[in-house]
């Protein structure tokens, strides 16, 4: 896993820098270095469009224009997500690229984890499960008022429009379940549901954790935040409970029933002991929002089809899982 993931870091390396020349990867390190007054090296994972390094108790990265940070927005979810997110800084720029500093969370990703995470039948997991239901939970009590906010009326509007496209285009044994969140879909804009900072790519390599003890360090990379009904962010649960293999597609880890039970266990106990269907409405809504879109040859955003991972996923976290079946019966 180290080895794919060194690979992937040096090419989006190589591609950051070919598309922000002249400005060079040594400039960058050394003006971590000269900001942080420590010794700056690349950070063990990379983003698509961000060159990233350690130096010290800091995170250095870097960013062209058209990826800048909206650090009014991120205040809010550092504030939401007390304890979980580093704290951002704006550090100047070096030819067109803006320079930001974070908080060094430490730990390691949970796809770099996984060895320690699973042994012992995912003893150490249980840890993370528990912060990372925390984690969801904090948004509920934390976000603060200020929270900048599109428009309920016209988000709905949106979202609307793409589950009932998305019902007309995924195949048959779909279209129950999204009936059926079509029209629970206003309780996510009702006025007592709040409208919270969602993280919108909660994948391995954004989850960092400690390996002695599966302690939740932090939340990385949330550049593509969206203000959005709280909850849609919660298929980010199935990061925990599986992996993608190469060949067999999605699978769940054995003991995943019983993660998903000590989630949701600790999930609404944060919550403040208080269960609510809206939750598990926002969690299918964005799961299908995320995963029943591709594009096709021609760049054209379309339905996902019979074959493809994605639907594959979708399958196996709509209709294959239990709990998902349980509770779209009750719809």
């Amino acid at each position: 896993m180290e080895a794919s993931i060194s690979a992937l870091s040096r090419y989006q390396i190589s591609q950051f820098f070919s598309k922000n020349a002249p400005v060079t990867q040594e400039q960058c390190n050394q003006e971590a270095e000269r900001i942080t007054g420590a010794s700056a090296s690349p950070s063990t994972v990379q983003g698509g469009t961000s060159y990233t390094v350690v130096a010290g108790e800091s995170v250095v990265q870097f960013r062209a224009g058209h990826s800048a940070l909206d650090l009014q927005l991120l205040r809010c979810v550092e504030q939401a997500y007390a304890g979980f997110v580093p704290h951002h800084l704006h550090a100047g720029e070096v030819g067109k690229l803006y320079i930001y500093t974070m908080d060094n969370v430490g730990g390691v990703s949970m796809y770099l984890a996984r060895d320690q995470l699973h042994r012992d039948n995912y003893r150490l997991l249980q840890r993370t499960v528990k912060d990372y239901a925390r984690f969801f939970a904090s948004a509920w009590h934390n976000t603060p008022e200020g929270t900048p906010s599109p428009s309920r009326t016209l988000l709905y509007d949106d979202y609307s429009s793409q589950l009932t496209q998305l019902c007309a285009g995924l195949p048959p044994r779909f279209h129950q379940t999204l009936d059926n969140l079509i029209s629970r879909l206003p309780d996510l804009f009702a006025e007592d549901w709040p409208m919270v900072p969602n993280h919108t790519d909660l994948l391995e390599n954004n989850i960092h954790v400690d390996t002695g003890t599966g302690k939740l360090v932090g939340i990385c990379d949330w550049k593509g935040t969206e203000v959005s009904p709280f909850g849609m962010s919660l298929g980010g649960l199935e990061t925990m409970l599986g992996i993608n293999k190469t060949k067999g597609g999605w699978c769940y880890h054995p003991n995943q029933k019983a993660l998903r039970d000590l989630f949701w266990e600790v999930f609404y106990t944060t919550m403040g002991n208080t269960y609510d269907e809206r939750v598990e409405v926002a969690r299918l809504v964005g799961i299908f929002l995320a995963n029943g879109w591709q594009y096709d040859e021609e760049g054209q955003k379309v339905t996902v089809w019979e074959g493809t991972y994605e639907l594959a996923y979708l399958d196996a976290v709509v209709l294959g899982n239990q709990a998902s079946r349980a509770f779209i019966t009750q719809l």
